[in-house]
């Protein structure tokens, strides 16, 4: 390819090489390989398959100025990767290789004074996030930035936190010519009392749900009315609301007949822009020719862990996050090299 760089290469070896949730070893190796030819130390890929580096002995001493950590894993789907003097197209050439790659980048050109770990973590796109809750175990940084793609000129200081709402109507097995009770009926009175307390709305201070999976009934069946409705709420929570008072709201509006049970469940997170980490980030993004824009997401991220944790996190990096999980990923060259720029920039002027 004309005008290739090693860092260019490096991001298209790994936007081409698989590496769904639960299978990012081959990933994972690549980037050790890049760390070790950048001049990283201490390079390892940990028991839950993590990759990670440094300028220092983190196992001596875990407590890292910095962590620059972004994910391995993508969600399912592949096609033939397609690269030209524009820019790459991929299965997680935006989410999130584009973003992990700018980290492993830049930094390798981490300043002596300040203590920094870079890490591709493992099942982000799960529902488990089991790579960032291990890391978090044995690394203890005082600063993080989450590999998330924001347009360059980006800096996201929010997420809204997320509750995952395994339900059942419990109805009766019946013909369809019988007046019987029809879960059916049922779940659409709960989802219309939900509505009520959350009407349709996208500010980030709203509460935003949806019913992301329902199973019920047969094709091959279409007279029988089945016994029993099992569905999925996706629901989304800004920082500002409690996370326990939507819980309690979700349980005691299902009527009888539906039984909720919360599988996954996490707070939001929000930064304060005069957080020095913040301030250092908006510099950053000046000293590339850029005018930062502060941004709050519905969807949610590693960031919340570690955030959750007492760890002050913002997200940062290169894409355009309206083209997470579609076909459509694209990341142009030039936004991946100004990341890097922006990174590199980061780490030789904040203050440890």
């Amino acid at each position: 390819m004309p005008n290739s760089t090693p860092a260019r290469r490096f991001l298209s070896q790994l936007v081409r090489t698989k590496s769904f949730s639960g299978s990012e070893q081959e990933a994972a190796k690549l980037c050790a390989q890049r760390m070790r030819e950048l001049g990283y130390l201490h390079v390892k890929i940990d028991e839950v398959g993590n990759v990670l580096g440094a300028n220092y002995d983190y196992t001596k001493d875990p407590h890292a100025d910095l962590l620059l950590f972004s994910h391995l894993d993508t969600v399912d789907g592949f096609w033939e990767v397609k690269e030209d003097s524009q820019g790459i197209s991929g299965r997680g050439a935006v989410d999130a290789k584009g973003c992990l790659a700018s980290y492993i980048e830049a930094g390798a050109h981490t300043p002596k004074h300040l203590k920094v770990v870079v890490a591709g973590v493992t099942k982000e796109e799960a529902l488990i996030s089991e790579g960032t809750e291990h890391l978090l175990t044995y690394l203890k940084p005082k600063l993080a930035v989450n590999g998330e793609p924001s347009n360059c000129d980006g800096i996201t200081i929010a997420y809204k936190g997320r509750l995952l709402v395994e339900c059942r109507t419990e109805g009766e097995a019946a013909h369809a010519g019988m007046n019987a009770e029809n879960p059916i009926e049922r779940t659409i009175e709960y989802y219309e009392k939900l509505r009520k307390h959350f009407p349709r709305h996208h500010a980030f201070e709203s509460v935003i749900f949806n019913v992301t999976h329902i199973d019920y009934g047969h094709r091959d069946a279409l007279n029988v009315i089945p016994g029993q409705l099992d569905f999925f709420i996706d629901v989304r929570i800004p920082p500002s609301r409690d996370i326990a008072e939507i819980t309690r709201l979700f349980k005691s509006s299902a009527p009888k007949g539906i039984t909720v049970k919360v599988t996954k469940s996490f707070a939001g997170s929000e930064m304060q822009i005069s957080h020095p980490l913040v301030r250092s980030m908006v510099q950053a993004v000046r000293s590339q020719g850029s005018t930062p824009r502060y941004l709050k997401k519905s969807g949610g991220a590693d960031m919340n862990i570690s955030m959750n944790m007492g760890i002050p996190t913002i997200a940062y990096g290169p894409g355009d996050s309206k083209l997470d999980h579609t076909d459509k990923e694209f990341l142009h060259w030039k936004d991946y090299e100004k990341a890097i720029e922006v990174l590199k920039n980061l780490l030789q002027n904040l203050k440890n």
